[in-house]
């Protein structure tokens, strides 16, 4: 059972309805589709995520031996990022390596429209699970390979992770201090790898209906990255400035400032001169929108860091709270900087219905986020839980033609 804290925003009377009742099972725009993700820790996890909350049925085809090795880290082996990268999938254990689980799992591809994977490049070949080996089972299979830098060139045989893919695409150089040279922040490759990939299956289903047939898609961590600093990148091409992590601060005029509680605001003035003017006046310095250092957007550019220090001091001479009423007093675009905390008891993130809990058999109710968007008559945000190593063994290889006593020899023999 899903629920969220906070009404569900964008949903119908009837779908409402249906959420209070604790009903799941709603036609999502993916109903219909059969995804297979062949993925482990974040980036292919995540990506077939998103289409599960699409509305997808997304089955994770999981090594006996562990399954998912974000399974077993921390927290007796059922931990949050397991369960934030997987809720909504059904779960099989299959050992590719014997034939009979590769004959089960091509079983799969025939009933399937989508097979992800986040495997190393060859990985999928050498097993026989590549494009070229499953269009011949299924021509009408979409296959997605998400890798650090391709299937192909000089750096095909390296091991990718999150880091690298962040250092190769450039995020790196614009986040971290490069005087205290330390990676900062989420992981932005894996993530945005995931995004992509689902975003290209997207189209490559879509291409389907036009042409009958499936194709190869490839997505990268370091094409990801590239992908989201395409203004910085371009940048850079026109006019060889090489940005750092305070080159968009200065121009787009953002700051952030401690306050005397200790808690933390940040302002994002852009271009209009009334939100320089709503500031000052915030602050209880109206003379200061004359002042000859910061009356021009270019002049408050030139002097972006003396900025900072003057209005630094103003903001730790009272609390966070006493701040956000001046700035939202005078229309000045500002937030408080929440932790992860904090930011789920905010009012208007309440509303949004953006915390969602899922119970569970036998085990806690876990909380996570929401799928972010909201359809008028299509909604996909109310998941099932992540799934237990092999949940669902019996249910497919049922479907598939396997008996109980068959069932029972693939458990003997280690093929799930």
């Amino acid at each position: 059972m899903t629920k969220a804290i906070g009404k569900p925003r964008g949903c119908s009377a009837f779908q409402i309805s249906h959420f209070k009742k604790g009903r799941t099972k709603m036609a999502g725009c993916l109903e219909g589709i059969r995804v297979l993700e062949l993925g482990n820790f974040i980036s292919g996890p995540y990506g077939a995520m998103l289409l599960a909350d699409l509305g997808a049925e997304v089955i994770k085809v999981e090594n006996p031996k562990g399954g998912d090795p974000f399974r077993g880290w921390d927290f007796g082996g059922d931990q949050p990022n397991f369960w934030a990268y997987n809720k909504g999938k059904k779960s099989i254990t299959l050992n590719l390596q014997t034939p009979e689980g590769k004959e089960v799992f091509y079983g799969l591809v025939k009933k399937s429209d989508v097979v992800m994977d986040n495997y190393r490049p060859g990985v999928t070949k050498k097993l026989g699970i590549d494009f070229d080996s499953l269009s011949k089972i299924n021509p009408k299979i979409v296959c997605c390979s998400i890798t650090g830098t391709g299937p192909t060139g000089p750096y095909v045989k390296r091991p990718a992770y999150d880091t690298v893919g962040q250092g190769m695409g450039g995020m790196m150089s614009v986040l971290m201090d490069p005087k205290n040279p330390k990676p900062v922040g989420p992981a932005y490759a894996d993530c945005l790898s995931g995004m992509f990939s689902a975003l290209g299956i997207l189209g490559a289903l879509m291409a389907r209906n036009r042409t009958g047939k499936g194709q190869q898609v490839d997505a990268t961590m370091v094409g990801s990255i590239l992908a989201f600093l395409a203004a910085p990148a371009t940048e850079t091409m026109a006019h060889g400035r090489i940005p750092g992590p305070y080159t968009r601060p200065r121009q787009s005029q953002t700051y952030a400032f401690a306050c005397s509680d200790g808690a933390m605001l940040a302002i994002h003035l852009s271009s209009p001169q009334k939100f320089w003017e709503g500031l000052c006046k915030s602050v209880g310095r109206p003379e200061m929108i004359e002042d000859p250092r910061f009356k021009t957007r270019p002049d408050r550019r030139a002097n972006y860091d003396e900025l900072n220090r003057v209005f630094a001091e103003f903001f730790k001479e009272k609390p966070r709270a006493h701040w956000v009423e001046q700035l939202e007093a005078n229309d000045v675009p500002h937030t408080p900087v929440y932790n992860l905390k904090e930011v789920f008891d905010d009012p208007q993130v309440q509303h949004m219905g953006m915390q969602i809990s899922i119970e569970r058999k036998e085990k806690p109710t876990i909380r996570t986020v929401k799928f972010p968007l909201t359809y008028s008559d299509t909604p996909s945000a109310f998941p099932l839980p992540p799934p237990e190593l092999g949940e669902n063994n019996e249910e497919f290889l049922k479907s598939l033609g396997y008996d109980g006593a068959k069932i029972a020899e693939f458990k003997e023999k280690g093929v799930i």
